[in-house]
């Protein structure tokens, strides 16, 4: 296995600093994944007092700010930044499945067929700032 150069990584992590934010578009579903899997990866002891914990976490913040503060999913959302809320559970009969066609398929490829061509992704350059 090839080994990093460090040294060359914390030049390119400096020069990215200056770079102009990227644009990204995300269907519903996806950004309510996202900001779930920070939550769940900020609660590992230590992203805490990290860097990169931080700007995940503000980025969750930011998207969660995306959805009404009055509609179920922000409040449900809400809840992730809570560990008192921890215990929170769904009650019986109350399956999120049956409400949310694609929660489905999103543990398999078809969700992702909708929004990526499997032939073109790996086929792809990166944006030119990254």
């Amino acid at each position: 296995m090839k080994q990093p150069d460090l040294d060359k990584y914390a030049e390119e992590m400096n020069a990215v600093q200056d770079l102009p934010p990227a644009s990204v578009e995300l269907p519903a579903l996806a950004t309510i994944a996202i900001i779930s899997h920070i939550q769940l990866a900020s609660r590992h002891p230590q992203m805490i007092d990290d860097a990169f914990g931080k700007i995940a976490i503000d980025t969750a913040r930011q998207l969660q700010n995306l959805f009404d503060p009055k509609s179920e999913i922000y409040q449900i959302l809400d809840l992730g930044w809570d560990s008192d809320a921890d215990d929170f559970w769904m009650p019986e009969g109350s399956d999120i499945a049956r409400h949310c066609e694609s929660v489905d398929d999103y543990a398999g490829e078809d969700i992702m067929d909708r929004y990526i061509d499997p032939e073109e992704f790996n086929n792809v350059d990166p944006p030119e700032y990254y």
